[in-house]
């Protein structure tokens, strides 16, 4: 069967989550960045927004919580790598995946240091979490829409890094959120 009849039938892209639950995964918020594991995710988050809502419906409801916890370091990523480029679209992948693995996390609270990351990548390149998500939203999941959106609302200073423990080290090439 061709890959645009898998991608027709929702069946081709929900079996692409299950790459994500490899052991090559296994720490990967850690490992270096770019990493090929990167481009694994992406092609899976890719899929997702070009696909049809029912495709994308099937896709988010197949997420459990190893592939979440991949998605939700796979965000984390890509704030790094969009200040690195000094580019948005890491951040609208980031917040794709975010989404998708919002209520899915054995820790319901991991997807804050993620968005945190996130927003403060959005000012340093000079836009906003709420800029960003516009481009996206329509094809997020409700429950993460809802959750980004409800972190947006936040104060200020209930979304910075230091807030919710995070730093940077780095700069330009070796940018990093940890």
């Amino acid at each position: 069967m061709s890959r645009k009849s898998n991608g027709d039938n929702g069946q081709g892209q929900v079996a692409d989550l299950s790459r994500l639950r490899d052991k090559r995964f296994n720490g990967y918020l850690r490992v270096r960045l770019p990493h090929e594991l990167d481009t694994e995710v992406e092609t899976i988050i890719a899929a997702y927004m070009h696909a049809s809502t029912s495709v994308r419906q099937k896709m988010a409801d197949s997420i459990d919580v190893r592939t979440a916890g991949v998605f939700s370091a796979y965000g984390q990523r890509m704030a790094s790598t969009a200040v690195r480029t000094q580019s948005v679209g890491p951040l609208k992948r980031g917040l794709v995946s975010v989404s998708l693995a919002e209520g899915r996390l054995n820790q319901p609270y991991d997807n804050l240091f993620v968005l945190a990351a996130l927003n403060d990548a959005a000012t340093l390149i000079g836009s906003t979490l709420e800029i960003v998500l516009a481009d996206v939203a329509r094809v997020l999941p409700q429950t993460g829409l809802t959750a980004i959106q409800k972190f947006n609302q936040r104060q200020d200073r209930d979304k910075t890094l230091e807030s919710m423990g995070l730093r940077t080290t780095g700069s330009g090439r070796t940018f990093l959120y940890e």
